[in-house]
């Protein structure tokens, strides 16, 4: 016990304050986690947040995941102790919770405004060519056509077809059917008064490949329509439909056998053109070879398998995509730092 004189002296009171401490150090409150790290109970030792994580408050026993949208890397060790998540910017994406940092949208595709967490392919009639487009993709211009979604580039019109408009998803055919004009023609006075050598059709394929700009002779028979049989495919293969157009309107054209299990645009399933950015079709195939940034990919089991990407990425985890490489460095283990 401790006793003192108080005579309203202002050493009594330092004197007792001492004393206090001395006897019962217990009463001193150990330091709070700071924002951006976290322990078990909030108090040193504390460890800063993950990559991908994110803690604005003091004393805090865990920390959060970057919502989709946006991202969290602070300026610790390995970009850990994240205080605050941030928005990914336009033209770059986050699709799920916990990313490192946002992706750029890829060629093909655009990302309107902020906090996108998917890329927009292009409609038809415009294109991207380089990652990162922001409010829309570019118009194709005259002369040009894009019939598919994800585009990065447009078709030249063919002999035969002119465009005197932009953001076109087909070419007009010339005045007099069979007349020529030069590829990429922008006006119909571009071609021909008579026919010599234009072309009967200027469609592009599903996949997305332009057609042939020549010129050639209209006045070949024309092919007689058969009634489309489907065939039995042999083991390991399915039976998939062939799709054309003519004067705008789609048409069956037949059916292929298909290895699904290692056809590469058409991997463990029928893919058409509604596979963008190598998304699974509704059969179950995906196009391997449109799955953004990859650079060496194939097609094994009916499964896509990513075994390089471009420069900036890495395959993922399932070998089915390229991320981002500073979020596939997300280091596993856990830094224990001293506050």
């Amino acid at each position: 016990m401790v006793a003192f004189a108080m005579r309203g002296s202002v050493c009594s009171v330092a004197l007792l304050a001492a004393a206090l401490l001395a006897v019962a150090p217990s009463v001193v409150v150990a330091a709070s986690c700071a924002a951006g790290s976290f322990s078990p109970n909030g108090q040193a030792p504390c460890t800063p947040c993950a990559l991908g994580t994110f803690q604005p408050d003091a004393g805090q026993t865990s920390c959060r995941a970057a919502q989709a949208g946006w991202s969290a890397s602070g300026t610790g060790p390995g970009g850990s102790g994240a205080k605050a998540q941030t928005i990914c910017k336009e033209g770059t994406f986050a699709t799920k919770e916990g990313s490192a940092a946002c992706t750029p949208c890829p060629a093909g595709s655009y990302c309107n405004g902020e906090g996108c967490t998917w890329p927009t392919p292009c409609p038809p009639g415009y294109f991207s060519d380089t990652p990162g487009a922001g409010q829309m993709c570019k118009a194709c211009p005259k002369g040009t056509f894009q019939a598919n979604h994800g585009a990065t580039s447009c078709c030249l019109c063919c002999s035969g077809f002119y465009n005197d408009q932009t953001s076109q998803t087909h070419c007009f055919q010339c005045p007099v059917r069979g007349a020529s004009s030069p590829a990429g023609a922008t006006a119909s006075k571009q071609c021909s008064s008579k026919p010599n050598g234009g072309l009967p059709t200027c469609t592009e394929s599903s996949l997305g490949t332009c057609p042939k700009t020549g010129g050639s002779p209209t006045h070949a028979p024309a092919a007689r329509r058969r009634n489309m049989k489907r065939d039995v495919c042999p083991g390991g293969t399915k039976s998939c439909p062939l799709y054309g157009s003519t004067s705008g309107r789609g048409f069956l054209k037949g059916y292929e056998c298909v290895d699904v299990e290692h056809d590469l645009e058409s991997c463990g399933g029928c893919v058409l053109n509604d596979s963008p950015f190598g998304q699974p079709a509704p059969d179950g195939g995906r196009d391997c070879s449109a799955i953004p940034f990859v650079h060496d990919v194939r097609c094994a089991g009916g499964a896509c398998v990513v075994d390089k990407c471009r420069d900036g990425y890495v395959p993922a985890a399932d070998k089915g995509s390229c991320v981002a490489k500073i979020e596939a460095d997300r280091p596993t283990a856990v830094w224990r730092v001293q506050f």
